[in-house]
């Protein structure tokens, strides 16, 4: 339970840097949410430091949001703090004198490449690709940043984080970095030991991340970059979509599912099942968060009388009780 005399003190603390009651549609892919009690955006490593410690010492709870991709925030919002972590710095090889000055205890390899979590996983992809450094090209294109995409397991063409991570520097509860191993996030499809935290005031955080590539032969690397590029733009839809909503079931796709379920197109108020995309629900004009979760509902009951199986949510939920 949030207090007001908790908030008051939190957001004087945080001073003007601190939004009240601030609309989440502005901060999510499908454009939808109520207010948070609180937000604040962090633009280094440092800030972001600060800022839990201060909302930790009010006894306020706080969740981090990157750039809103695999999340549906309710239309009554998210009690007491939000915080956009944009602290985006790339440290591509080779690094000097990196972990002297940002919390990392070892040094990085002949060909890794550090990440802030701030960072777009999209942007980080082309980046090795252009240095010739191979394991992330199938994120070429993927929507969300560097934080997301570790916390999610994300992955396609073969490839996820999981194959890729070295090791990551990782928040706390208790306001100390610390450099944590691939081994230690216990990696499962789509999801990953922060990501089966509660919300709250003893979640860790993800802060930077460090991958192991290989070299590579830039021209290959960039063919098939722009084969996955192409493949996205063709096949995914764009405009306020959260991504993929369901994980896929074993042995099938969840798009796949629910396109033969006869739900192509479907609608709920603003809230449509994409044209183009089974597993994409998109914001096609005026849509509220809980327009898309019945959507949500409805597909998956649909799949689940059709074909006997239970589609597992993909993206958060975050503000529902």
């Amino acid at each position: 339970m949030v207090t007001e005399p908790a908030l008051g003190r939190l957001a004087q603390a945080l001073g003007p840097r601190a939004r009240r009651d601030e609309p989440l549609a502005r901060y999510t892919a499908m454009h939808v949410g109520g207010p948070a009690d609180l937000l604040v955006v962090c633009e280094s490593i440092t800030e972001l430091r600060e800022v839990l410690a201060l909302a930790a010492a009010c006894g306020v709870p706080w969740v981090v949001l990157g750039s809103g991709c695999n999340v549906l925030v309710s239309d009554q919002g998210v009690r007491g703090l939000v915080i956009i972590n944009r602290a985006a710095q790339v440290q591509y090889p080779p690094i000097e004198g990196a972990q002297a000055e940002d919390g990392w205890q070892h040094a990085p390899g002949p060909h890794s490449v550090r990440a802030q979590a701030g960072a777009q996983i999209a942007l980080l992809a082309r980046g090795t690709v252009e240095r010739g450094l191979a394991g992330l090209e199938w994120a070429t294109g993927l929507p969300g940043t560097v934080g997301g995409a570790v916390v999610g397991n994300a992955g396609a063409f073969d490839g996820d984080i999981a194959a890729v991570l070295c090791s990551a520097l990782v928040l706390g509860h208790d306001g100390q970095l610390v450099e944590r191993p691939a081994a230690w996030f216990e990696f499962d499809y789509r999801t990953s030991r922060i990501k089966r935290q509660e919300p709250g005031q003893r979640a860790d955080v993800l802060v930077a991340a460090e991958f192991s590539l290989r070299p590579g032969e830039r021209a290959t690397l960039e063919a098939r970059a722009a084969e996955i590029l192409e493949w996205r733009q063709t096949r995914h839809p764009s405009g306020a979509t959260m991504g993929s909503t369901f994980k896929n079931p074993a042995g099938s796709h969840a798009g796949y599912l629910i396109e033969q379920a006869g739900l192509r197109g479907h609608r709920i108020g603003g809230a449509q099942i994409s044209e183009l995309h089974g597993n994409f629900f998109m914001n096609v004009g005026g849509a509220s968060a809980q327009d898309v979760l019945a959507l949500i509902e409805y597909a998956r009951a649909e799949v689940q009388r059709q074909f006997g199986i239970t589609l597992e949510l993909e993206i958060e939920l975050l503000g529902w009780s």
